[in-house]
């Protein structure tokens, strides 16, 4: 018995997009003394995002910004991004602004991946996908290989962030290929034992633990 995953990325049509949207996405990030940072954070540079990524996908979509990010980032991060004063900015120093940027177009990118294997991509699509994302492995373990992963420490340029986060996503989907291969392969198992017979003693329909015994 197979279990389908949701969300899995197509081969290397889709990852050259991938490469390609987090480049675009991701340039505004420059080297200042010994690590990458986002020196003129503005709102508009996430929605210059999702307009640069509606255009590499060819996937337009209706959903406002903040329902988007949303999907991607705890709420209480989501008036930092939107603060157009720079005050909730200034309470971060300079690499946590640069990662929360950094996850948020992770995100975004991820999102869009998913988007593009739909034919017709209608409002409920959207929404359900961006359901599914918000709960998704995927989110939860990109997004924290990103902030815990010691990212900034590693990597100087645009190019070597960008082979990070997709290594990173190459990871978690083969993680979740080999699941899917252990939960076939245990469903194949319990199948073939019970038919079988290799359960010792057969309950006759009892609670499993309680067997019959043969009176003299």
């Amino acid at each position: 018995m197979a279990i389908s995953l949701h969300h899995q990325r197509p081969s290397s049509p889709s990852t050259s997009k991938l490469h390609q949207a987090l480049l675009t996405t991701l340039s505004p990030l420059t080297l200042t003394h010994t690590h990458l940072s986002l020196p003129q954070y503005h709102p508009t540079l996430l929605a210059t995002a999702v307009t640069t990524l509606t255009k590499i996908y060819s996937c337009p979509i209706t959903s406002s910004l903040p329902q988007l990010l949303s999907a991607i980032l705890p709420e209480e991060t989501l008036p930092i991004l939107f603060d157009t004063t720079g005050a909730l900015l200034s309470g971060l120093d300079d690499q946590a602004k640069t990662i929360l940027y950094i996850q948020a177009v992770t995100g975004l990118v991820l999102i869009f991946e998913h988007l593009c294997t739909h034919g017709d991509i209608t409002a409920g699509v959207v929404d359900r996908e961006l359901r599914l994302f918000e709960q998704s492995k995927q989110k939860r373990s990109v997004l924290e290989r990103i902030e815990e992963g010691g990212l900034l420490g590693e990597c100087y340029t645009v190019e070597a962030v960008v082979e990070f986060i997709v290594g990173v996503i190459d990871e978690e989907e083969k993680e979740d290929v080999v699941n899917e291969v252990e939960i076939e392969q245990v469903a194949t198992n319990e199948k073939v034992d019970w038919e079988m017979g290799s359960r010792p003693y057969g309950n006759m329909g009892l609670p499993w633990g309680f067997t019959i015994m043969a009176l003299n």
